[in-house]
């Protein structure tokens, strides 16, 4: 018998095998249970992540035997027949080849015919963006009223290329990329299934090399099954796919950081010469780099056995910020270059050499410098804080403000001239008291009925909350509402439709995360990475992502994202006291959020020249000429 691959060996039966598309398999298992399916869909996203399977499930369950099912029985005749495509009430269209008007006009002539097996007809038409115009054309009418005895699924990579009009009559699920982790876990079931032998971090490898396909990975780990005999190990992943081992990657970056050209030249030479390709070679360089600004700054070594490597460590500590980014814009020119340029070699040594060069690298120098300063400027400011709120402690206590400072900064200082209260150089003629300002009766004005959400916005926007604030998890957990966040739910995967394009990032980055708890007002996102919480939480990302919110929900609005494991913990915490309250008006406190990955991000930066006119003036209007502004370095 002929082999069979392993992505159609191990295509998903049922909604439980896909992996990775939990929000849109936990829908049609309820509308299946339910009978409460459409007359057409429409399926987006990337290759390889279960559309067509998920097609294919779905005529299965509405044809099965025991049907309403939640998931097909894969045991009676109807559900094997599809399996093994012989039962012609499931029709399997490529567009990309079938998209002419006349295909199209004959299968809307076969769709009044009733299905010769099952209940229903299911139509799937795979890269449905392809049809031609007057095929979509041929298509509306049937697409909007078919037969009862027919479902329409559409599927395609690139849903901006179909028709309004074909959108409105469909309802849309956008398939994610898959995660490494969900990726890994369904990798390891096919390598006991099969007893293979391989490594773990070598199927990482393969699962991050997948890109978010899940059938892309399966296709690798079956192309590096055929190429090992033994036990399949990381090189021989990156041996068939022409990627570069973290070790030589280090072994380069090391070369660059102790500017030895000659030797980064020549590991370039061995790697070409062992078949790698530059465009590759160049590809995993960017990667590299890009894993050492993520490390560096969210302070996370998940994901990858690279970030465990002591060499790795020591690279990253040496590199500024701001020197990767000279990098990484190097080596990005050098492969915009490469792809018009027939030896891409030359630009790969170009941008070696220019990595290297002084005289260019001296702008990330001086911003580096900048850079020092500035957490000096900040050190000073902080200082100025502390003596401020003991200034404010003393108050309290009645002291001589001003002296009782001066006493514990400058008590050892000789040098130190009395500080004098200027009021107590003053005639007691002089000191006379300030009269009373007259109170000015303003009329009141009738006050417009605010909706609950405006209110809940107002009340906690003041508050003035950290990054990752328990209080803010305190006061939405409090005061949530269940059937808001239902309502919000609904809408939730739809705000990528309704989000103009330049602002889709940012709706999408929303949609990757899952509603957790709100009022109406605050919202609590959770996500898998703590990285992307970090990224998020950025002041100027942050603002984005509340502004693509309220534009969608037509109303203000407070976000905060957590990691899904903090999640958990939080919201267990919060169950546990909710359930041991003695009256209903108890507000629950819980425990601060302690996770390292977690960076604590402020909420304006503001600029050198700002700081010095601000707080040294000040720092110099309390203490004098004490205060000394040291200049660069």
């Amino acid at each position: 018998m002929a082999y069979t691959a392993l992505y159609r060996t191990y295509r998903p039966r049922d909604f439980d095998e896909i992996a990775g598309q939990e929000h849109i398999t936990k829908t049609f298992k309820n509308a299946l249970e339910k009978g409460k399916l459409s007359h057409a869909y429409l399926f987006s996203g990337p290759r390889g992540t279960g559309k067509t399977s998920i097609a294919k499930i779905i005529a299965k369950a509405v044809n099965c035997e025991h049907a309403p099912v939640a998931n097909p029985c894969n045991q009676c005749d109807l559900c094997l027949g599809i399996d093994q495509n012989i039962i012609n009430d499931v029709i399997e269209i490529d567009a990309a080849s079938n998209n002419g008007v006349d295909e199209i006009r004959e299968l809307r002539d076969k769709v009044k015919y009733l299905p010769g097996h099952g209940k229903y007809k299911v139509y799937i038409i795979d890269e449905v963006h392809m049809l031609s115009i007057g095929a979509f054309n041929a298509l509306l009418k049937t697409l909007e009223e078919p037969p009862k005895h027919v479902i329409f699924i559409l599927a395609t990579t690139e849903p901006h290329k179909i028709p309004a009009t074909i959108h409105s009559r469909c309802q849309r699920f956008d398939f994610r990329g898959i995660h490494t982790k969900e990726m890994l876990t369904r990798l390891n079931e096919i390598v006991d299934k099969e007893s293979l032998d391989i490594e773990p971090e070598a199927l990482r490898v393969i699962a991050e090399s997948a890109e978010g396909g899940m059938r892309d990975a399966i296709s690798l780990l079956d192309q590096v099954v055929s190429y090992s005999n033994e036990m399949i190990t990381v090189n021989d992943v990156h041996a068939i796919q022409g990627s570069i081992t973290d070790d030589a990657m280090i072994e380069i970056a090391m070369a660059i950081q102790a500017s030895d050209i000659i030797k980064a030249m020549e590991i370039l030479d061995q790697l070409l010469s062992e078949g790698k390709e530059s465009h590759r070679f160049i590809d995993d360089l960017i990667v590299f780099y890009r894993d050492i600004l993520v490390v560096k700054n969210t302070h996370s070594k998940e994901g990858k056995s690279l970030f465990e490597k002591p060499a790795f460590e020591k690279i990253m500590d040496a590199l500024s910020n701001p020197m990767v980014f000279h990098y990484l814009d190097i080596l990005n020119q050098a492969k915009q270059d490469m792809r018009l340029a027939s030896q891409g070699k030359l630009y790969l040594e170009l941008a070696f050499i220019k990595m290297l060069d002084v005289t260019i690298k001296q702008d990330v120098v001086m911003r580096e410098s900048m850079m020092r300063l500035t957490e000096k400027v900040k050190t000073l400011e902080n200082q100025i804080e502390n003596l401020q709120n003991r200034i404010e402690a003393k108050k309290d206590e009645g002291q001589n403000v001003v002296r009782s400072v001066f006493d514990d900064i400058v008590q050892s200082s000789p040098d130190t001239k009395p500080v004098v209260n200027e009021s107590d150089t003053l005639d007691e003629t002089e000191k006379q008291p300030v009269p009373p300002q007259p109170k000015i009766d303003v009329p009141k004005q009738p006050i417009a009925q605010e909706s609950p959400y405006v209110k809940l916005y107002k009340k906690y926007e003041a508050k003035q909350y950290r990054t990752y604030d328990i209080r803010f998890v305190e006061d939405v957990l409090n005061t949530g509402d269940r059937e808001v966040k239902i309502e919000m739910v609904q809408k939730w995967y739809d705000i990528e439709r309704f989000i103009d394009e330049e602002r889709a990032n940012y709706a999408k980055l929303i949609t990757d995360g899952d509603l957790v708890a709100t009022n109406g007002a605050m919202l609590i996102v959770s996500y898998d990475s703590a990285a992307t919480c970090n990224r998020l939480m950025k002041p100027d990302v942050k603002r984005k992502i509340i502004e693509v919110l309220e534009d969608y929900y037509g109303r203000k609005m407070l976000f905060m994202a957590l990691p899904i494991n903090v999640w958990k913990k939080v919201s267990a915490e919060f169950i546990k006291k909710f359930r041991a309250k003695t009256t209903d008006d108890d507000f629950i406190t819980l425990s601060p959020i302690e996770d390292s990955r977690l960076k604590e991000i402020p909420e304006e930066k503001e600029s050198y020249e700002d700081v010095i006119s601000e707080n040294v003036k000040t720092a110099k209007d309390l203490f004098g000429d004490i205060v000394k502004v040291k200049k660069g370095d």
